[in-house]
């Protein structure tokens, strides 16, 4: 997904090491994998192999007008307990290169909760983590990130092996009062900057460029997919200076398509 900060999933690595004489080794890793790299290692070494645990959704939006309560079900398909852990970050200058995720753990400064912040997920079942929103911001939304971290218990193996751990984050937003976006575009010659001067942020998808009239009409689609977070401008290349840009603006329950 091009232009998008969106990094809803993380994989964290936490491998356990045993010899045969029980002598055992812990380290831990915590970069992002990509998948071809978990592909290698997989190739490398004997590995402990789990199912991922699962969640049913990746993305929440606290609105001012309905509950501030909001449940994700956390699945484990594995043959083995989840030690599960999360933990809350706040996302300061959110979609900027000058991005920050602070880990909140002061009581007087918790302004989302999730319970419980420790559990144990039964092999083959599923268990439910609480958000839950302590305020309404009153002027631009806040965003969060929740991880959801399986925590590593004991490997029993009669050889040296790895066990890979995957990590998910959960993007949270918490709407204001009279949440709105306001997205605006200037043209250049070959290219269109694209502001939100509104409260929230707004995700620009199904993107097509368009040129000629009715019949005539041709499109291309955009690769580019862009949350556009408030206050934020975002510049995209245009073919020509006579093409149309559209865009599907997505607010997180309903899309409203513009040309631009």
């Amino acid at each position: 997904m091009h232009g998008d900060d969106d990094k809803e999933i993380t994989q964290v690595t936490e491998s356990h090491y045993k010899n045969t004489r029980g002598k055992q080794m812990k380290s831990w890793f915590k970069p992002c994998l990509s998948p071809q790299s978990l592909a290698i290692a997989s190739l490398l070494m004997t590995m402990n192999t789990h199912a991922a645990m699962s969640l049913d959704k990746m993305i929440v939006y606290f609105e001012p007008d309905k509950s501030p309560r909001q449940d994700i079900v956390v699945t484990n398909p594995d043959q083995e307990n989840l030690y599960l852990q999360t933990e809350v970050y706040k996302v300061v200058n959110p979609g900027t290169e000058q991005e920050e995720r602070v880990r909140v753990t002061n009581p007087s400064e918790l302004k989302l909760l999730s319970t419980p912040q420790k559990a144990i997920v039964a092999p083959n079942s599923r268990k439910t983590v609480r958000l839950v929103s302590l305020e309404t911001p009153k002027k631009t939304e806040s965003v969060y990130r929740v991880t959801f971290k399986p925590v590593v218990g004991d490997l029993e193996a009669t050889q040296n092996a790895i066990k890979l751990l995957i990590a998910y984050q959960t993007l949270v937003f918490v709407r204001p009062e009279s949440p709105e976006y306001k997205v605006t575009a200037k043209r250049e010659k070959d290219s269109i900057t694209f502001t939100n001067s509104g409260n929230i942020n707004v995700v620009l998808r199904n993107g097509q460029f368009c040129s000629g009239q009715k019949s005539k009409r041709k499109c291309s689609d955009i690769d580019d997919i862009k949350r556009l977070y408030a206050g934020q401008s975002w510049t995209l290349k245009v073919p020509n200076s006579k093409t149309e840009v559209e865009y599907g603006l997505f607010n997180g329950s309903t899309e409203e398509r513009k040309t631009f």
